[in-house]
């Protein structure tokens, strides 16, 4: 069952890890447009993150590094801890304004969760309280 578990995870690593460095970088290089937020909260809060002029860049270089590092195998943990929040947002942006788009979001943190649990030796150090 581990070798299974292993094999699963291998490829769900490197799709999750492609995932953010093409996100990362079309933040970086808009060479594609994601589709428009079809809700009004959604457009205001869209255009909120992109008012602000630094959000999508700072993400851009957040996505690539950390979909890099889980391309590479390497700071695995580290890569995972940086994408956190942004997972949790995008599920909750997908939930709670895009609701009727709740697939990509729930996918993203079904992905996260799993890449995570394989993970929690070494993101479990995070949790212990210093002694």
């Amino acid at each position: 069952m581990k070798a299974f578990f292993h094999w699963l995870l291998f490829p769900l690593r490197l799709i999750f890890g492609a995932w953010f460095v093409f996100a990362g970088l079309n933040d970086l290089l808009h060479f594609w447009q994601p589709p428009a937020p079809v809700t009004p909260q959604s457009q205001v809060f869209m255009q909120g993150l992109a008012g602000s002029g630094y959000i999508f860049p700072v993400l851009g270089i957040l996505y690539t590094v950390s979909g890099l590092c889980l391309l590479a195998n390497r700071f695995v943990a580290l890569a995972l801890v940086m994408l956190a929040a942004p997972v949790v947002v995008i599920f909750g942006y997908h939930a709670v304004m895009e609701d009727h788009l709740l697939g990509p979001g729930l996918l993203l943190l079904l992905m996260y969760l799993a890449l995570a649990w394989q993970q929690r030796a070494t993101l479990g150090v995070l949790l212990r309280p210093i002694a």
